[in-house]
């Protein structure tokens, strides 16, 4: 179905298209700018026993919809109304003769290709369109014509969905639909010909969209709030247009009406979660730090001055150890409330040498962890990108090389014309088949089982995302495991 904000606006122009005097070639258009289904209609007029297409809207119809076969073929034969699906290159196929009196002049086909079936709304809308079509071709008397006119004005505001009304320049209700009294609650005799009970809740809103209806301006998707007959009030997306007398005055106003409460309530609990992730960041960020940083610092200084026996320093250098895990988890969590929040990590590029944001994060891992770490450069490593970030990701893909694999890890950075391409490879247990299509997933841990939150690649790729690049992965038994990092030298710029 079409977005609930664009779908008033078209049955709008529909509704005004009727009311002036269409040309049979315009019906095909007015047929799918009103049908909210249909995304082709054509009008098909019976020449010598077959159907010639004379007018088409919307996406192409296939040559063979006029065949003595086809849907609107049969339509013509039968002289009735043929529905079929999966057909004629679309979900949904309607056809509708046009018949003015005794005659048979022609078939107005619509078809849908992403609705299996049109609703009975829209199959009154497009019936009164044919019953339009049939008047305009049969070349009926002016008086007769106009009567078609309002009938089919009048059908189709029955039809629709959406709530229509018109109000007079006085504020008297002319106009009340079907589809306004299930929304509003009145029915048509309670409120036609009286003041509208339409309460806004927003006066000075009322006046201005009154002022602009006056001055013959059309309006679109303008949000408003108003009243129910039960006291409730909804919230809606009004579209209007000005009515004009015979001598061109605005006489009063059309309005079509869709109900915007649950997407409003959506948005509404969107804020409060953003708020509360906002929260929950500062409380990470906080509350949790300080103390964290206090038990890290008194560790170490304890470590450092306290001349303890080789039996309590082992619990100590323990405590400190265990402290520094949790500062990784706590950053961890941080990053990752930060990308659900906000969409993307917040990076700060500028220009630097990746080769020494390498060299440096490598020796201090070799120095953790007593490993040798084999770093290999090629090629002009510059360019931008956030230092910080860099670090991290670095730290991440080697650390997890180091502690899975059975012998050296290999570091590779290779400068490109545009990119500059990172790869950290180990030998060692693979990661399993089934899990590397999930690898870079929040929670996932592939062969780690270190207790962390398995969030450490999800964080890496979304280092890389926001960078421009990419990052992938390739692990076997028989290759080991790789991560290639794609980075391009001039990234992305965030604030």
């Amino acid at each position: 179905m079409l977005d609930a904000l664009s779908s008033p606006q078209r049955v709008l122009d529909a509704l005004e298209r009727a009311l002036s005097d269409t040309p049979p070639r315009d019906l095909p258009d007015l047929a799918v700018q009103g049908a909210l289904s249909a995304d082709s209609a054509a009008l098909l007029i019976g020449e010598n026993g077959k159907l010639v297409i004379r007018a088409t809207a919307g996406l192409e119809i296939p040559p063979d919809a006029a065949d003595p076969r086809s849907v609107a073929g049969r339509a013509l034969a039968d002289g009735s109304v043929v529905e079929a699906s999966d057909t004629e290159n679309a979900r949904a196929v309607l056809a509708f003769p046009l018949q003015f009196g005794d005659e048979l002049l022609g078939v107005l086909r619509v078809s849908s290709r992403t609705a299996w079936k049109f609703s009975d709304d829209e199959k009154r809308f497009l019936r009164a369109i044919a019953t339009r079509a049939a008047t305009l071709l049969a070349g009926d008397d002016p008086q007769a014509r106009l009567r078609h006119t309002l009938r089919t004005f009048e059908s189709l505001i029955e039809a629709s969905p959406l709530p229509i009304l018109s109000i007079d320049r006085n504020g008297f209700v002319q106009i009340w639909s079907r589809a306004a009294e299930e929304f509003f609650g009145w029915q048509r005799h309670e409120v036609v010909g009286k003041a509208t009970p339409l309460g806004s809740h927003d006066l000075e809103e009322a006046l201005r969209i009154r002022q602009e209806i006056d001055d013959g301006r059309v309006i679109r998707n303008q949000e408003v709030r108003w009243k129910r007959k039960d006291g409730t009030h909804l919230d809606l997306a009004l579209s209007a247009a000005p009515l004009r007398d015979p001598a061109g005055a605005v006489s009063g106003s059309i309005a079509i009406l869709v109900d915007i409460t649950d997407r409003k309530q959506r948005e509404e609990q969107a804020v409060r979660t953003a708020r509360f992730r906002e929260h929950f960041v500062g409380i990470v960020s906080h509350d949790l730090r300080n103390p964290l940083t206090a038990i890290v610092t008194s560790a170490q200084l304890l470590l450092r001055y306290g001349e303890l026996p080789e039996r309590q320093a082992r619990v100590v250098a323990r405590i400190a150890a265990s402290a520094d895990r949790m500062a990784r988890m706590i950053d961890d969590l941080l990053d990752f409330a930060r990308s659900r929040l906000g969409g993307e990590f917040p990076i700060h590029p500028r220009r630097i040498d990746l080769r020494q944001i390498c060299g440096q994060t490598v020796e201090e891992l070799e120095f953790a962890y007593t490993r040798q770490v084999k770093l290999e450069v090629h090629g002009d490593p510059w360019g931008d990108w956030d230092p910080d970030r860099m670090a991290q990701v670095i730290s991440n893909l080697v650390g997890n090389a180091v502690r899975h694999s059975e012998g050296d890890v290999e570091v590779t950075l290779r400068g490109e014309r545009d990119f500059v391409v990172l790869e950290t490879h180990n030998r060692g247990t693979p990661i399993p088949r089934e899990v590397l299509p999930h690898v870079f997933e929040p929670g996932r841990r592939g062969t780690d089982r270190s207790g962390g939150l398995g969030l450490g690649l999800f964080i890496v790729q979304q280092i890389v995302l926001a960078h421009g690049g990419s990052i992938e992965v390739s692990s076997s038994e028989s290759d080991g495991t790789t991560f290639t990092v794609a980075l391009p030298r001039k990234g992305r710029q965030k604030p």
